[in-house]
């Protein structure tokens, strides 16, 4: 919590005034039973004036509403510019976590940190400080009021209340460790919602509603019999504490009458000390009440701080290089990478200039897309072993980096806007002409004519409104439009037809050549690759055959044995090899 600490420090001119005024609040509150013993006892005495007494009561009452509204504005404002500054800082860090850590973690349990918990933690801002406040103010004066109206009564009557404190402090320590286990079993909710939202095509292609319904009933089960055992908690609790009070009430009516009868008290004042209970009971249920929202909102609090202070990607190691501006090479040595004791790549080594175009081939699993995650460092190479403009790319600041790089991936994310806003993503400020030049090269040029509000077209969320080919030919004006050097074509054109391919190919040969761009496209199909300067073939994560297309195909190889096996099958459309 001490992040909040500071927080409360720092601005605690603010919370001095909104403490204060609540302060003012309980002095009020403490005078209502007065005003309303009196006027019993003036009645009694059948004094002049009791209309008086009403009069005090609406000024009390008008003064508390107002002040109360202006402690709980002061603090629910407080509360909210902590609530915002937090979850944009716990988002900023969530952009910088290392890729693998993403993996590992549910998207559903990352929502609900940035929700469900930091509502804790601002319910704590706001209800919290007002409880330890009446607590200490409210409960302290009311007690020294009470014992100064009658101590013999107080003696009697405080022993249930006294019982509310001690019962309220067990079950809140109860409760702390009860609501961590709500929390983690909502983000695990939240994650199986996410997942199965996100599949539903998928789902109902193999007519699997109903068994994943079963398993969300599961969750959800499981979140309602946790949720129930704080609802039956506090079932006990509230109830029980309102009878405790009554037990005290109860006694003062019996000892108290006594005290009037005998003339020791009078009876307004014996209805402001029963008064007095009732105000009593909610610092002593707000001992419990508040000690259950500081933990409630520490172990939210924590749950976030284990986002924020998790372990973030390193810009760049010391000293810091500048690669210059231009594009020159990219060079990688000898790279070697392992993940969970498989050798994912080994060895590879190759030089890319500028201008050149590589393509990348091999089986499935050979390490061809976690090169291109080491070469953005995505995922962190190891010492002088990929260099960019022959420096290490360790020493190169991430955003510049990645700046020298269009990355296509396997699965392209479209978001849920236009196809125009979509393809300016890496470039908003691009103009129109760029963009319909960049869909032109990537052919989707034609869709776009046939989509009724063209580039304003809103293609839903991850692009669910368009084909897996025309989702990739959007991502790939996107790498257009970014004007970086170097292309990274990520099995780019997979769910290309063979004639789209070829004239996309065309366009991108031309593009390159005629910008000075470089390429390095990996891709299942030989025929994507033969207008390639080099082609390096990945065989279990090593180099198996490295050269330009034309000796790889004379060489009776991996790729001359793909090129015949698939134009055989039909998915090549000639060997139109680059000079």
């Amino acid at each position: 919590m001490e992040r909040v600490w500071k927080y409360i420090f720092k601005n605690w001119k603010k919370y001095l005034w909104a403490i204060l005024a609540l302060i003012a609040v309980d002095g009020l509150q403490l005078l209502l039973p007065l005003v309303f013993g009196f006027f019993i006892d003036a009645v009694g005495r059948h004094a002049s004036g009791t209309y008086l007494y009403g009069l005090y009561f609406l000024a009390l009452a008008i003064l508390i509403t107002l002040l109360r509204y202006a402690y709980r504005w002061q603090m629910g404002k407080l509360a909210l510019f902590f609530d915002r500054n937090l979850r944009e800082e716990f988002f900023r860090e969530v952009l910088n976590l290392p890729l693998n850590f993403l993996q590992k973690e549910d998207i559903g349990d990352i929502m609900a940190r940035a929700t469900n918990d930091m509502q804790a933690v601002r319910q704590f801002l706001v209800f919290g400080l007002i409880g330890f406040t009446d607590v200490i103010v409210l409960g302290v004066s009311t007690v020294i009021l009470m014992v100064s109206l009658n101590w013999k009564l107080f003696l009697t009557t405080v022993g249930p209340i006294t019982v509310i404190a001690i019962v309220a402090l067990f079950f809140s320590r109860y409760v702390f460790g009860l609501f961590k286990v709500v929390q983690d079993v909502f983000g695990k909710l939240t994650e199986k919602a996410q997942e199965f939202i996100s599949g539903v095509r998928v789902l109902r292609a193999f007519a699997k509603e109903s068994r994943v319904m079963e398993i969300f009933q599961q969750v959800n089960q499981e979140y309602y019999r946790t949720n129930m055992r704080l609802v039956k908690l506090e079932g006990v609790f509230e109830p029980s504490m309102g009878f405790l009070v009554m037990i005290s009430v109860v006694l003062a009516f019996f000892y108290g009458s006594n005290l009037v009868m005998a003339g020791e008290l009078s009876l307004g004042l014996l209805v402001a000390f029963v008064n007095y209970i009732n105000t009593l009971s909610w610092p002593m249920m707000a001992l419990g009440f508040t000690t259950t929202t500081f933990q409630r909102s520490r172990a939210s609090l924590k749950r976030v701080e284990e986002i924020i202070y998790a372990e973030k990607e390193k810009s760049h190691e010391e000293p810091l290089c500048d690669p210059g501006k231009e594009f020159q090479s990219l060079e990688v040595r000898s790279l070697s990478f392992s993940l969970e004791g498989r050798n994912v790549l080994d060895r590879v080594s190759f030089r890319l200039e500028r201008g050149q175009v590589l393509g990348i081939v091999g089986p499935v699993g050979a390490g061809k897309s976690t090169l291109f995650r080491l070469i953005l460092r995505l995922v962190e190479p190891e010492e002088n072993r990929i260099f960019l403009n022959d420096i290490d790319v360790r020493y190169i600041p991430l955003s510049t980096l990645r700046q020298f790089f269009a990355l296509v991936p396997q699965d392209n994310y479209l978001f849920s806007a236009t196809l125009l806003e979509n393809i300016r993503y890496s470039r908003p400020q691009a103009e129109l002409k760029e963009v319909e030049e960049a869909a032109r090269i990537s052919c989707l040029d034609e869709d776009i004519e046939q989509f009724p509000e063209g580039l304003n077209t809103v293609v839903g969320e991850r692009g669910v409104t368009l084909s897996g080919g025309q989702r990739q030919r959007v991502a790939i004006a996107r790498a257009l439009i970014s004007g970086r050097p170097v292309f990274l074509l990520d099995d780019a054109l997979s769910a290309v037809d063979t004639v789209t391919e070829e004239r996309l190919v065309t366009n991108l040969k031309e593009h390159s050549r005629e910008h000075g761009k470089s390429v390095i496209t990996i891709s299942h199909r030989v025929s994507t690759l033969l207008w390639a300067d080099l082609v390096l073939v990945l065989f279990e994560g090593k180099v198996r055959e490295f050269g330009s297309p034309h000796e790889l195909l004379e060489k009776g190889g991996y790729f001359s044995h793909l090129y015949r096996t698939q134009v055989l099958e039909g998915k090549a459309y000639g060997a139109g090899i680059r000079a």
